[in-house]
This record gives structure tokens, sequence and C-alpha cells, in this order.
């Protein structure tokens, strides 16, 4: 089977939009090579080596896997001679599929640590980013504390030589730097977390007061966290996806990435920095706040993926496609977000939440992407807080705070763990927290108080009578098998 490299990929019929290869530096480290990233922030970077390609020559990136399933996709990535393909599909099932020439290379911890601190501490890197999910900035987010204390945290404070986690690789490879008189350098989150550059810096600098306080100081002086704002929805790439490419193309692209047509990225900075990629060349938007953008998106759109993966878990649906158009599911959905999210919103000019809220939904009713319930719900643990959570806090600060559609969430969260538990202990539950959340569910009648009660998750929430009430009944209807009927009340 011929496998997608430089040497082939002219084999593709006309339709795939194929660049002008050429050999570029790289100025930017990205930790994290999954799917989104390769979907969003390289696309990104993609398309500006496409339209200005003098000018932006040197913005190309360098890869790092730290996972260790992240290996396999290195393997192939440089089978495929640094290319892959990435179709993006649209809701009425047009699509476009272009060949992806951003990342330079890619590294994998378990092979390449020294190259990989050697690419932080070059005086060619400008920007580190990062897509490490929510739980890979190792912060309580209820606390606002990084997690010193984690075995993994402690593991690279005692062992600096031998890094383990992205906080100690980004340690010596910046201890590196400070002591070659390196520039200044941006540090950017692209994950989906309120305030991710702020949850960035709060990590990476607590780290370094333990790790090496003299480097801390250096960091403060020189290192940059801008905020930032993400969205492209991007299921993980599987084999039906990277076979129906072969049966079209007669190439076979393992680093395939399959995503909706949609593209925002909105960055916390300041136009013309010479330090980073002139990215609003193609639509990316640089403003001085990005927050009331990020409340949009995790509210709307995640907090709702958060709603109709659940729902649709509870009735049966597989996928997100499906569930969005069940009729119970959209109206609570519409509910959820018309009542409870949107009235806690804050003024964007030019920006229509209702609109913004059609546009989502038509995005979630995509069968090309084909995105799964399950999905959606692992990782719910590292999820909620930044999702589902604000938004009820929000509303609790208001005269007569709106929180029916929020505690059906909650009880739906319930329902499906404990579906899970009484099925095979959670043996398919995706979730941080699994261990705790089986011995929780042990008894269902303890588990209902004792879930709302987890402070980690869901702080205070128990001690709220109003919010705690709507959860239990949810709980109830859901318990009984009678939804519907409960949902037909509200």
């Amino acid at each position: 089977m011929d496998i997608l490299s430089k040497d082939n990929c002219y084999l593709l019929p006309k339709e795939v939009i194929i660049p002008n290869f050429r050999h570029s530096k790289s100025q930017i480290v990205h930790i994290g090579i999954g799917g989104f990233h390769r979907s969003h922030q390289a696309y990104a970077i993609s398309r500006l080596l496409e339209i200005d390609p003098v000018n932006s020559a040197n913005w190309k990136i360098t890869g790092v896997g730290l996972m260790p399933n992240d290996k396999s996709l290195v393997h192939n990535f440089r089978q495929q001679q640094g290319i892959y393909c990435l179709r993006t599909v649209a809701a009425d099932q047009s699509e476009e599929v272009r060949v992806i020439d951003a990342i330079a290379e890619m590294l994998h911890a378990e092979e390449d640590a020294e190259a990989i601190i050697d690419r932080i501490a070059d005086q060619q890197t400008k920007v580190i980013s990062f897509t490490i999910t929510e739980g890979g900035y190792m912060v309580d987010f209820e606390k606002q504390e990084f997690k010193i204390h984690d075995d993994r945290i402690q593991q690279d404070l005692r062992h600096k030589e031998n890094p383990q986690t992205v906080f100690g690789f980004l340690a010596k490879g910046l201890r590196r730097r400070c002591d070659q008189n390196g520039p200044a350098i941006i540090l950017l989150s692209c994950d989906n977390i309120l305030g991710n550059g702020n949850i960035l810096k709060l990590a990476v600098l607590s780290f370094l007061q333990e790790y090496d306080p003299e480097l801390k100081d250096w960091a403060n002086q020189n290192i940059e966290f801008p905020n930032s704002m993400v969205d492209r929805i991007t299921p993980v790439p599987n084999a039906i996806d990277r076979e129906l490419f072969y049966q079209q193309y007669g190439l076979n692209d393992n680093c395939l990435v399959v995503a909706e047509d949609y593209f925002q990225w909105i960055i916390e900075k300041h136009v013309g920095d010479p330090n980073f990629p002139a990215l609003q060349k193609i639509g990316v938007e640089f403003v001085a706040d990005v927050s009331a953008y990020e409340a949009m998106k995790l509210g709307i759109l995640n907090a709702g993926h958060t709603l109709v993966g659940l729902l649709g878990d509870y009735y049966g649906y597989e996928t997100i496609h499906t569930a969005v158009n069940d009729p119970v599911i959209v109206s609570l959905f519409n509910r959820f977000v018309k009542l409870e999210v949107i009235p806690q919103l804050a003024y964007l000019p030019n920006v229509d939440y209702e609109t913004y809220f059609e546009q989502v939904k038509t995005r979630f009713s995509n069968a090309m992407i084909n995105d799964s319930t399950a999905r959606i719900i692992s990782g719910s643990s590292d999820k909620f807080p930044k999702f589902v959570l604000p938004i009820i806090l929000k509303q609790l600060k208001r005269k007569e705070p709106a929180l029916e559609y929020s505690a059906i969430i909650v009880a739906a969260w319930w329902a499906y763990l404990n579906k899970e538990k009484h099925k095979n202990n959670m043996a398919n539950v995706q979730d941080q927290l699994k261990s705790i959340w089986i011995d929780m569910f042990a008894d269902e009648s303890f588990s209902i108080d004792h879930f709302i009660g987890y402070k980690p998750v869901f702080g205070n929430l128990k001690e709220v009578p109003k919010f705690y009430q709507l959860y239990k009944n949810a709980i109830i209807s859901f318990q009984k098998g009678d939804f519907f009927t409960y949902y037909k009340t509200l």
C-alpha cells in the first residue's frame, strides 16, 4: 500500500490543495501533537505559509509528543516526509482536502529528549504553544493552585536531568535558554480553558519556584503568556476515515485528520509583533481582551456539547449529530443556552449570540464529522469545572438564578456514571477521577449526595438548596426511566 509522502502527493487529484514545499526554519515548538493541533494551529500556519511565503517563511513548527501513544504518530509522520492531509467537511457535506506542510519535524520525549530541550533553548524559537488538555496543566481549578505535590511533578523536581512532564522539559529548556542569554519567548496555550494563558503562567511559575527560583525570576521578565480562544470540532482520527481516504485517492495517510470546516482563533495580543506569526492575514483575530469570547464559546459550544453528549448517551445515541436532532435534546439545548448561558454573557460588539448559537447547532448536526457522544463525555471531570460550573456560579449571582438545565447536565452525568458502574464497573469510562467514581458509585443512594458534594469538581453546589433539589429531582426521573415526563414539567 502506497503511503502519502512529498514524493507521491502530486498523484492526488487536482481538487486536493497541495502547497509548494519549501525548506523553512522552525520558530514554534508545539507540545501536544494530537488531531486538534494538526487541524487548527498547524492548519493556520500552513495557510499563512501559502498566502505569504516570503514574509512567513520561518514560521514552521517543531511538534513534540510527550505521551506514549504519540510515538506511533511521530513514526508515521516521519515516514510521510513531514506531511499529512486535512479533510474538512461542512454540514451540507461539501468538503476540502489539503496537504499540510507546516510541521518541520516531530519529536518524541522517549527518543528525542535532548533535542526537545535544545529546541526550547534555541534562540530561533520564538513561540512555545500547547494543546495538553485541561488535566495537563496540573492545576486545581477550584483553588487556583498548581498541584505541586503530584507524584509526577515531584519526580521531575527530584530528577531534573530526566524530565517526564511538560513542566520538567520546559524548565530544563528554559534554564539552558537563560544560561545562553537567549531572547524572550511567548508561551501560548491553545486549550479550552478560561484564561488559558493565566492558567499556563500559574502552572509554569509555580513549578519554577520549586525547581529554580532564579529561573522563575528570569521567566517573569522574559516570558509572555497571552490568553487565546480556539475552536474547530475535530474528532479523534480513526481507521474508517483513513480507509475512506485510501479508497478515494489510492494513498494511505496514517496521519490524516478530519475536522469541520469552521475555524476560529482569537488571541490576546497586538497585531504586528515580529516575534509572532502574522496570523491576522488568514483570519485570526487579535484583541485586547479575549475573556468575553471565551465565555461565549465555552458556555454555548463546550457546555452545550456536554449536555448533548450526556443526554445523547442516555437516549442511546452514539453520535452528536444524531443526538442533537432528537426533539427533547434539542429543546433542552435551546432552553439551556437561551435561559442560562446567554443572559450572563458580556456584550460583544459585532457578535449576535443567538446567531452564534444557531451556527453551533448546525455544526453539531454535521454528520460527516461523525463525532461520538463517548468522546464528548470523556474527561468530564476536567471539563465540567471549565465549561458548566462557571455558568452556574454566574447564575447564582443573579437575583433570580436560572438553574434547571444546568442541574439536568449534572444529573445526566451522574446517570451516565451510575449506568457504567452497573454495566461493567466503569471499564469504558475515560476520566482522570475514574477510581474515585468507582468507589463512590458502589452504593447508588450514597453516590447521589457524595457526587454533587465532591468539591474539586462541583465546589459548594451541594450547599445551594435550589440547585441541589433540581439536581435530585432530575436524578429521580432518570432512575425511574421517566425523564420525558420530568422534561414536560419544566
